[in-house]
């Protein structure tokens, strides 16, 4: 039976035994890999039996590994005795010293050949912290070894052999080294002193496995689940085996990213809870953020998605065509069907909201509408203002410190976020105002919904609804000064206007301002342009805070406001000439002309429970500002 052949990586160990002495391997180094098998058609080994498959295809007579746990030296084969180079290693500690020793002794053995495996050399020689005097010396002396080293004959020439001076005829098999091997995750957290320049060492990267990799480990595990197919009859046979291939196909799409241990895992998560196919996207889910609380699928946040296009223009007033397009974003992330159109990205987050548009007109609060549908009513988006994250090393804050830094230990604001809130509401407020280097990690962030962390670790935002707030296009600003220069937009040009300067401006800066048109091709039609708050919406707005003001003043003083249509149209006329500042320009002219001398009045002339307080008129002033007509 013909099996699949070796992963590239496997072939590459392969071609470079007789080529380097020394071969670091980093990337999914933890994993289980698919090899070819003569009955099975292929296995799935750990990274030690791959390695001890190859060594064996190459005539070596023996590969030791150093136990991480226990400090000792085991050797394969198992069961026989090991060669004479390792015999005197096998037994107690391998303290720095002896490691020095038995690196020295495989190095310059002779024949067969032997390799010495290192499974955690980030750990042995670790990058942050004092270096140790020892580590430093041994570290010396492995890269002194791999220049050193000589490979070794399987089979000892002869003297006609060695007095001859003709190549050696095609096909002949090249003569191995004996081979130190390293396995490190990440190369990063290799200690600097690490012989990563030398030729004589190899560095080969393992990925994690391809669709089709974990299409075939789906297979595995969705078969050795399966329930035998009923029946002789070849038909029921037929549908039991498509059945299994379906499910193994389902199963591979919704694991991108993922190592084969997980794909099992996933499958393992799966058959547990007798998910369908259609159910598989939930076993990943489990497995990435693990057992939460999923707003998405709970059938109260569909309910509460029915009614939302109200509930947000209730909340955001005179902004209906930007709460529309945020219901089609709301309608895809509920279903599950974000990014369902991109096979190559099934991991993207929830949602992404790219929100622009004057100040003041509900961006921010059109994010904080969405928590609440999402998360509950108390809920708040987790908000990073990114004009706090114009530095170089801004990054750094979001993600951590790399080994080695100040602040390693602590994590990154927005790694360590998600990862408590696995589900939640991420608002980046004014993202524009970044340096362009956090762009990078939204790229990731947007693409493949996950990001790694400076220590490592990887944090997923695959349930994530991410929100994006820019002023991008309303002024030209001074960068320098930190200054506007001159305003491109204002409250006198149509809302058709406003948004076709908005997203030109949106566009150039993204094509041409920090060079990322891929960055924003993943926006795609999550851009929405806000409007300037227009006349019709500036009574909405001054009534609905008059009654905010009622219901204060009921429960504080438990008393009534009575406003008459004179203040009212006064507050309307005075506000309405502050619609370039938005809604917050509104609230300050109610805060400035009702509420300020409310209080003055009320500290004065406390109203007595159950009474009331009528506004019959609203002056200003010039020299002692709003003047409030009480009855």
């Amino acid at each position: 039976m013909t099996g699949p052949p070796s992963p590239a990586w496997v072939r590459e160990v392969d071609f470079a035994l007789a080529l380097h002495p020394q071969i670091l391997l980093t990337g999914n180094v933890r994993d289980l890999y698919a090899m070819p098998h003569p009955e099975k058609g292929s296995t799935y080994l750990d990274i030690e039996a791959v390695l001890w498959q190859i060594c064996q295809s190459r005539g070596y007579a023996a590969l030791a590994t150093i136990d991480p746990v226990t400090g000792s030296l085991s050797v394969r084969p198992c069961g026989t005795p090991p060669p004479e180079v390792l015999r005197p290693f096998v037994t107690g500690a391998l303290t720095v010293d002896r490691m020095a020793s038995l690196c020295h002794a495989v190095v310059t053995h002779e024949q067969p050949p032997v390799a010495l495996l290192f499974p955690y050399a980030g750990r042995t020689f670790p990058t942050a912290g004092l270096p140790d005097p020892q580590l430093l010396e041994l570290l010396g002396r492995v890269e002194a070894l791999g220049h050193l080293a000589e490979p070794t004959l399987l089979v000892p020439p002869s003297a006609d052999d060695r007095q001859a001076t003709t190549p050696p005829a095609p096909g002949t098999p090249l003569t191995p080294f004996n081979t130190l091997f390293w396995l490190c995750e990440r190369q990063e957290e290799l200690h600097q002193a690490f012989p990563l320049g030398s030729r004589a060492l190899r560095m080969i990267r393992v990925p994690v496995p391809t669709l089709d990799g974990r299409r075939s480990a789906a297979d595995l595990a969705m078969r050795r689940d399966a329930a035998p197919a009923g029946g002789d009859d070849a038909t029921e046979q037929d549908a039991g085996r498509r059945s299994v291939r379906e499910a193994a196909t389902s199963l591979a799409e919704v694991t991108h990213g993922m190592t084969v241990r997980e794909v099992f895992a996933c499958g393992d998560i799966a058959v547990e809870r007798g998910l369908p196919p259609e159910g598989f996207a939930e076993a990943a889910r489990l497995l990435r953020v693990g057992v939460t609380d999923d707003p998405w699928s709970a059938s109260a946040l569909r309910d509460k998605i029915e009614t939302a296009e109200a509930y947000l223009n209730n909340r955001v007033l005179g902004q209906e065509r930007a709460v529309a397009k945020t219901m089609d974003v709301l309608y895809r992330s509920a279903v599950g069907l974000n990014g369902a159109h991109l096979s190559s990205s099934p991991n993207r987050p929830r949602g992404v909201l790219f929100l622009a548009g004057p100040t003041g007109v509900g961006k921010t609060e059109l994010a904080k509408g969405i928590a609440s549908l999402v998360l509950g009513g108390d809920a708040q988006p987790l908000r990073f203002d990114m004009s706090e994250f114009r530095a170089d090393e801004a990054h750094q804050r979001l993600i951590g410190a790399p080994p080695g830094y100040v602040g390693y230990d602590a994590g990154g604001e927005l790694t360590n976020a998600v990862r408590a809130n696995p589900v939640c509401v991420l608002l980046f407020d004014e993202i524009e105002k970044a340096h362009p280097r956090i762009f990078d990690l939204f790229l990731q962030i947007l693409e493949d919904g996950r990001l790694t962390d400076g220590r490592g670790a990887t944090v997923h935002f695959t349930e994530c609804f991410l929100v994006f707030t820019s002023n991008l296009g309303v002024a030209e600003r001074d960068e320098k000064a930190e200054a506007t220069t001159r305003t491109l937009v204002n409250p006198a040009m149509d809302a058709r206007q406003v948004e076709e300067i908005l997203r030109g401006a949106y566009e150039e800066f993204f094509n041409r301002g920090i060079g990322r048109p891929e960055l924003r091709n993943r926006f795609g039609d999550s851009y929405v342009v806000l409007d300037f708050i227009r006349r019709p919406t500036v009574r909405k707005i001054v009534t609905k805070g008059l009654d905010t003001v009622a219901a204060r003043l009921a429960a504080t003083h438990k008393a009534a406001l009575v406003v008459d249509e004179d203040v009212l149209e006064s507050l309307i006329e005075h506000a309405s000439a502050k619609l370039g500042d938005g809604g917050r320009g509104i609230n300050n002219v109610i805060e400035a002309a009702l509420v300020n001398p409310l209080a003055r009045h009320l500290f004065r002339e406390p109203v007595p429970n159950g009474g009331s307080i009528r506004l019959t008129g609203l002056a200003l002033d010039e020299d002692t500002g709003w003047r409030l007509e009480v009855a």
